[in-house]
């Protein structure tokens, strides 16, 4: 009896050792397979943002291959019209018509939280004279003269002022900055400006050439004596590096 008692206590002892086993087995394979899993999530998460990292870095490439091109088709073609003009204007025993611009670097703002003003890194500055500045082709502000620096005064600037004309009929006014947008004051009253008319330089000023592009009228007013017109600029100038000056 105490045999067959004995016998049966061990047989459980071992169906209790093989319930533990099976178990502790069954928690280790499962804590394998999480890892591995981890593992592997973690790889492919990996690895699909370094192909889409490399994706993105040649839809950018492609992009900037395509503008530059087309840089160079305008630049190609701005040549042959400046060429044909100078040949007729020789013809005409006229001056040539040139335009000579500068690459300057943008240093520091003046003050901060006024990121109208900018001080810039110009070499042969002439402080007696106004100079149209240029940001990505597009009209940007003017620089003059501050303790001997030059200094930048973007379009924004209450101070920066230049003239301008608006639509297809070019009529004349002169662009002023206003805080965060553009305003071209003095248009005269007998004209038809329009929203989505098109402002450009008039070179009129000898500060810029004529024809290049300021922005769009977004909102015109009427005063006693004069149409204002409100401009959304083409140049976006938030955080410039470089300017093209116009000498």
């Amino acid at each position: 009896m105490n045999n067959k008692l004995r016998f049966l206590l061990i047989i459980l002892l071992l169906a209790v050792i093989s319930i533990n086993y099976a178990n502790g087995l069954r928690g280790l394979v499962g804590d394998i397979s999480s890892f591995a899993i981890n593992i592997y999530i973690g790889v492919k998460d990996g690895l699909a943002d370094t192909i889409n990292e490399h994706f993105d870095q040649r839809d950018e490439i492609r992009d900037l291959k395509k503008r530059n091109a087309e840089l160079l088709e305008l630049a190609q073609v701005s040549s042959a019209y400046a060429t044909k003009l100078n040949a007729m204007l020789k013809e005409a025993n006229l001056t040539q018509y040139a335009v000579k611009t500068k690459i300057v670097r943008a240093l520091s703002y003046v003050t901060l939280g006024d990121y109208n003003k900018v001080w810039l890194d110009f070499e042969d500055f002439d402080e007696n004279k106004i100079y149209g500045l240029m940001y990505q082709g597009y009209s940007a502000g003017i620089v003059t003269a501050r303790d001997g620096r030059a200094l930048a005064l973007l379009q924004q600037d209450p101070k920066s002022a230049y003239s301008v004309y608006v639509g297809t009929t070019k009529i004349m006014g002169v662009a002023f900055g206003s805080g965060d947008k553009i305003e071209i004051r003095y248009i005269p009253l007998w004209s038809e400006p329009k929203v989505g008319d098109e402002v450009i330089t008039s070179g009129l000023d000898n500060i810029f050439f004529e024809g290049l592009k300021v922005g769009k009228i977004t909102a015109i007013y009427k005063s006693e004596s004069y149409f204002t017109a409100v401009v959304e600029p083409y140049a976006v100038t938030e955080v410039p590096g470089f300017f093209h000056v116009i000498l």
